[in-house]
């Protein structure tokens, strides 16, 4: 299970490392959640409290609970504000806990949302590039991290589906990497770390439904700069793109597609690198300065509350954005069976299964749609 799919409570996501990919996950998930069209108005708002079993290659197994109040509907278009809460913890002795708000404002004219969290991760690091020593010698290590973040994207004047807007993003805490794997005598080294950007972030979304989609397009563009000027320890850039698209194929059945772009330039720290989503992966298993991931996904709602699904995963990293067809890939298959959590939205929650060409068979929760 991917970095991004630890929706821990609704926002949390970006919690699993202080990245702008994590960041970039946590909107998408709100994004799957801030109106929801099909089905009843929202008049009295409706509360969402889950807890969810947690398994996958990179946190280990535990529980994540997961506290979402969908508000009623501000305007006729179905605009909810979403606010969440919760909290995870897993037996690699990882945790989380945090809150996010998203609201439309100005007869949704105007878009914000906030979000803060702290958390202590146990990761490994398996290097750059996808090869080398530590791909099959991952070393341990620790990201201690409080972390805070702000965006606002305003409607352009003359369109329908078009937002544009700032973004802010602090966090700081501690790196702690546990040497003593490589020789018993050498110790473990720890850092105080701060990471402080600004960015702009552009959207169009055309879906019909922020869900569960059937149809239309959703875009994003996201670019963040990192500096002493921001309060970071780093100077880099992060640029992040994603597209997808949704078409009905047949009357129940929807073909998804999704491709996702993420670059990093500059003097980054290694665990803020570049990494492919594909699912069934350790996070840290393929990352570089550059990563590129295509989906493909089919959706069939079979019952009114029910759906199955069959994806395929395919990514690229290489450490040269031009040539990085040329660089390390991975893809993984799967399928998964998902449940509607309320009869009035279509927000789902389910149990996924991928199959990686390691050979390995991995399952994990997945709340919301994977895009």
């Amino acid at each position: 299970m991917r970095l991004r799919d630890y929706l821990l409570a609704g926002g949390l996501s970006l919690m699993a490392g202080p990245s702008l990919a994590a960041v970039a996950e946590t909107d998408d998930f709100v994004d799957n959640i801030n109106k929801g069209s099909d089905g009843p108005t929202l008049e009295k708002g409706n509360l969402v409290v889950v807890p969810i079993p947690l398994s996958d290659p990179t946190l280990g197994t535990g529980l994540q609970v997961a506290a979402l109040y969908l508000h009623p509907e501000r305007s006729e278009e179905g605009a909810n504000p979403t606010t969440g809460v919760g909290g995870m913890y897993t037996d690699t002795d990882s945790w989380v806990a945090g809150i996010f708000h998203q609201d439309f404002l100005l007869e949704d004219r105007l878009r914000v949302m906030a979000a803060a969290g702290t958390g202590s991760f146990k990761l490994e690091y398996y290097g750059f590039g996808g090869e080398g020593f530590f791909a099959d010698n991952p070393l341990d290590y620790t990201i201690d991290m409080a972390m805070g973040f702000a965006r606002a994207q305003y409607r352009l004047p003359g369109t329908e589906h078009w937002f544009a807007g700032p973004a802010l993003l602090f966090s700081e805490g501690d790196v702690e990497m546990d040497f003593s794997e490589l020789l018993p005598v050498l110790p473990a080294v720890g850092k105080d770390i701060a990471l402080g950007g600004a960015g702009l972030v552009l959207s169009y979304d055309s879906r019909d439904n922020n869900y569960y989609p059937r149809r239309g397009v959703n875009f994003s563009a996201s670019w963040y700069d990192f500096g002493d000027h921001f309060g970071s320890d780093f100077d880099y850039g992060k640029t992040r793109l994603s597209f997808s698209h949704y078409a009905s194929v047949l009357p129940r059945v929807v073909l998804a597609t999704n491709a996702e772009y993420e670059n990093t330039a500059g003097e980054a720290p290694f665990f803020v690198q570049s990494s492919m989503a594909v699912r069934g992966y350790n996070r840290g298993r393929y990352m570089d300065d550059t990563a590129l991931t295509a989906h493909l996904e089919g959706r069939y709602k079979f019952r009114p509350r029910w759906a199955v699904l069959a994806f395929f995963d395919y990514g690229w990293i290489d450490d040269n954005s031009s040539q990085v067809f040329d660089g390390e890939t991975a893809h993984s298959i799967g399928t998964g069976l998902h449940w509607q959590t309320t009869p009035d939205k279509p927000l789902h929650i389910g149990l996924d299964v991928a199959f990686t060409e390691d050979d390995d068979t991995v399952f994990f929760i997945q709340l919301g749609e994977r895009f």
